[in-house]
């Protein structure tokens, strides 16, 4: 009896040292899973973190494009002396002069009063690599500039310059400072006259739905052609953010189609040459929804 008790508990002490030298010994498989989820949660981590960094750079360039101060170009305007310097930039601070020819012109300049009143529609030559300059006998005060061109194979968006001639002072009205910007109110009076010559803006619809059709009745006067075309629209909102610049859709007819994105108040002048002369008939007119 003694010897088969003492024979169990040896055969006992071997099972449980066995089993202690073999836990010991053999990986665990819970650690080597935990082991296992660490290093692809480290990776998934990692992965992550690329992800994220191309992500960020894609952003950076989002916020470029979505900005797009001016697409792949970046312009600067300034003045001096009388001059207008147009500087224009690749997106590497490179100077960048790499322009189609458009309507007769590499550069379009059209400079605006804050208050809408005075509108001038320049051309600005090459003068040095990326940069092109044009005299301008412009009053005193605050205007935008918006430079139109179509770089070659670059993205490019027409965006206003604030551009200030001359000391321009802020107004004040009873102590508080007046806003310059102009303030549109629709008008009912589409005849428009200048030096004897008038000219009739007929419009069917002004619903940002669908392009709006501006027709003009020059009442007899011919238009010559005027930078490749018979004439030529420019359009802005009244905060001057928006601009549009259209040309006929006829070669016969001064007809134009223009489309807008947001309704609101906008200030138009349509340009035609008329016995040698360029006039711009201005108007006013509200895009409804």
């Amino acid at each position: 009896m003694k010897k088969w008790i003492f024979s169990a508990v040896i055969y006992l002490l071997i099972v449980i040292g066995g089993y202690s030298a073999y836990s010991f010994f053999a990986p665990n498989d819970s650690a080597a899973n935990d082991h296992d989820e660490h290093e692809k949660a480290t990776e998934e981590h990692a992965h992550g973190d690329e992800d994220a960094t191309e992500e960020g750079e894609h952003g950076g360039h989002g916020e470029d494009g979505d900005s797009e101060s001016s697409g792949e170009v970046n312009t600067e305007v300034v003045t001096e002396n009388g001059a207008i310097t147009v500087s224009l930039e690749d997106q590497d601070g490179n100077p960048m002069d790499e322009l189609d020819v458009n309507h007769e012109k590499l550069m379009h300049l059209i400079v605006i009063s804050e208050n809408l009143e005075s509108f001038n529609h320049l051309h600005p030559e090459k003068k040095d690599p990326g940069v092109f300059e044009v005299q301008a006998d412009l009053e005193e005060g605050m205007y935008q500039a918006f430079v139109d061109i179509k770089p070659t194979n670059l993205g490019y968006k027409v965006e206003p310059k604030s551009l200030m001639i001359g000391e321009h002072e802020e107004h004040e009205d009873d102590g508080e400072h007046k806003d310059d910007h102009a303030h549109l109110e629709a008008e009912t009076n589409w005849t428009k006259e200048q030096n004897g010559y008038k000219a009739t803006l007929n419009v069917e619809s002004f619903s940002m739905k669908e392009n709006v059709v501006l027709s003009f009745d020059l009442n007899g006067a011919k238009p010559e052609n005027y930078l490749g075309a018979l004439g030529h629209v420019v359009v802005v909102d009244e905060a001057l953010e928006q601009f549009i610049h259209v040309h006929p859709a006829s070669e016969t007819e001064p007809v134009f189609e223009a489309h807008f994105t947001k309704p609101g108040m906008y200030k138009l002048w349509g340009e035609f040459k008329l016995d040698g002369k360029v006039y711009a008939f201005p108007y006013v007119i509200e895009i409804t929804e």
